[in-house]
């Protein structure tokens, strides 16, 4: 049971994971099309950039070494498609973080009026 880690760049990892969110491929297909050896790599690499925030994860990515098998039939639908989904989770991430403000809004306005402490910082400090 000799067995090397495998290494993946964060770009490569960024890419499969926004395949598999956006629908366009399972998380089976991903791992047998780009020769994935862990079974729970992918899942690790989605917790990640969920868990650490996605916004600090957008990189350029250079696709041209991810060459993906030829199939057999090629749909032109399914890169709309793919936008599609991925606007959708995008939105679905901004209602979450604008929610969260929202939250972290009220939660300084009862702090601030039960417990008489000023939080928010005065806009005509140093």
């Amino acid at each position: 049971m000799n067995q090397k880690k495998q290494q993946s760049s964060e770009s490569f990892k960024r890419h499969v994971v926004d395949q598999v969110n956006s629908g366009a491929m399972s998380k089976e297909e991903a791992r047998r099309r780009y020769g994935i050896k862990s079974k729970s790599g992918i899942l690790t690499w989605q917790r990640n950039y969920e868990k650490y925030g996605r916004c600090s994860l957008n990189l350029l990515i250079d696709t041209s070494f991810l060459k993906p098998k030829k199939s057999s039939t090629t749909n032109p639908d399914s890169s709309e498609a793919t936008l599609l989904a991925r606007i959708k989770q995008l939105e679905r991430q901004l209602e979450d973080e604008q929610l969260r403000s929202e939250a972290y809004n009220k939660m300084i306005d009862i702090a601030e009026r039960e417990l008489n402490i000023p939080i928010r910082k005065k806009s005509n400090t140093k």
